[in-house]
Order: structure tokens, then C-alpha cells, then sequence
């Protein structure tokens, strides 16, 4: 039998191929998204109670957890390889962390830092493909999604970075403009990317289009949130400006 697959960079899904699983309404998911995060080892009630509500707990919390890991239980119960079973403290999820696009994520860019730049850009694109959009895209609850989500978004920018450095140093600036295309349109804040795209684009040839995207970011930082670029994002516009 295919494996089950777990996503959460984007919305929390499970499924494999045409088959998804009903997961049910959002605090269910949330659950679901919590175990998956610590798989293999028991999460406590209080975590999981966290992951479905933000401060607000209603005294029936834990009643409603365990409503909602048997109702997970019975819909994971086709497939063989996940377990979901009691623990002394909450719940334990067993899965192979493979099966979790996050986790499987974070591992692919440990190995990606350690390959050479070709095997490194390659492994770096391979994991990139798995985002879908925000991790558990849909309003979190307490504090264990938003922490998490806030990391796996701070591992994503680092690998985009990574990625485009890689790219530059082996002279294929046309596969930096891609990625950090999209994330710096996403959020124009993020300096260092802005600074990896003028230099791919001008390494394409597209000057004048680099010197536009740095006053376009000058504009937004200055309207947004009343700064000046900093010496890193000034410095590569100058270089840029001083070149034929």
C-alpha cells in the first residue's frame, strides 16, 4: 500500500495521489498538526488543547481533544504504518517523519547545507516545490502553531537564500529569479533576498529592471514603515550603479 502522506506547508491536509482523508473542522486539524510536528513522541493534552484554542479554553477542552483523536484514529485506521495511541501525558502519533512535508522539509535543507553547490541547489529546489503557501495557512490557534509556523517561515527564507547564493556561484542567475521572485513580492521587507534579486537580475542583463526593484523597496520601507535600506540592500544598488 502507498504511504499516507501529512501536509502542512499550506493548508493541513493528509492524502495520497486522487485519495484525501477528511480531517474534519479546524480544531480537529489543528490537532492532528500538533501531533504531527513531535511524531513518535507523546505530546501533552496541554499542547494539543493550545493547538485548537488561543488563551481561551473552554473547560470541556479536553473532553473535546479526545473527541477529536478518535475521530482522527478511525480515519487513519486504513492505513497501517501511522498509529495514533494514548500516552500517559496525551497522545503519541506514530508516523515516519518522511510522511510530513514540514519535517521532511527541514531534513532535505540540513542535507542541502552540506552537499556541494550543484547537489545543494538541486536538493534546495526539491524542498522549495513542497510549500504551498504559509504553513497551516488558515487562522492558527494558540501558541504551538503559531511558534512553529513562525520557524518553518524563517527555514523557508534561509533556504531561499541559500538556494540563490548557490545559484550566483555557479553562474545560473535565471534560477535565483524565480524563487526569490515570489518571496520578496510576498514580502518586499526581507533585504537580503532583495539584494540576491538585483544581483541575479543584473547579472542577466535586466539593470535597469535591479535599479527599479531597489527604489520600489526604498519606496515601500520608507511608506510602511518609515526606514531607509540598510548597508547591505544601499551597497549592492551602488555597486550596481557604479558598474557599465
Amino acid at each position: 500500500m502507498d504511504r499516507m502522506e501529512f501536509r502542512l506547508l499550506g493548508s493541513i491536509e493528509a492524502g495520497h495521489g486522487d485519495r484525501s482523508l477528511d480531517l474534519g473542522p479546524r480544531k480537529r486539524r489543528h490537532v492532528l498538526a500538533a501531533l504531527l510536528l513531535d511524531p513518535n513522541r507523546p505530546v501533552p493534552m496541554e499542547r494539543l488543547i493550545d493547538a485548537a484554542w488561543d488563551g481561551d479554553a473552554p473547560d470541556s477542552a479536553r473532553v473535546t481533544v479526545q473527541g477529536h483523536v478518535y475521530r482522527l484514529r478511525r480515519a487513519l485506521a486504513g492505513w497501517p504504518e501511522v498509529r495514533l495511541e494514548t500516552a500517559p501525558s496525551g497522545y503519541v502519533l506514530h508516523v515516519d517523519p518522511d510522511q510530513v512535508d514540514a519535517l521532511r522539509f527541514l531534513r532535505v535543507v540540513s542535507e542541502a547545507r552540506d552537499a556541494d553547490d550543484e547537489r545543494g541547489v538541486h536538493l534546495l529546489e526539491e524542498a522549495l516545490g513542497w510549500w504551498r503557501g504559509p504553513a497551516f495557512v488558515e487562522p492558527r490557534g494558540g501558541k504551538t502553531l503559531e511558534v512553529a509556523a513562525v520557524e518553518l517561515e524563517e527555514a523557508r527564507l534561509s533556504a531561499v537564500e541559500e538556494l540563490a547564493s548557490r545559484c550566483l556561484r555557479l553562474g545560473r542567475p535565471e534560477r535565483a529569479v524565480v524563487p526569490l521572485r515570489a518571496t520578496v513580492t510576498a514580502d518586499p521587507h526581507q533585504e537580503r533576498l532583495v539584494a540576491l534579486l538585483m544581483t541575479a537580475l543584473y547579472r542577466l542583463g535586466r539593470r535597469a529592471e535591479a535599479l527599479d526593484l531597489y527604489e520600489d523597496t526604498r519606496r515601500r520601507l520608507a511608506d510602511r514603515l518609515g526606514v531607509d535600506p540598510g548597508p547591505q540592500l544601499q551597497a549592492t544598488f551602488e555597486n550596481l550603479l557604479s558598474e557599465a
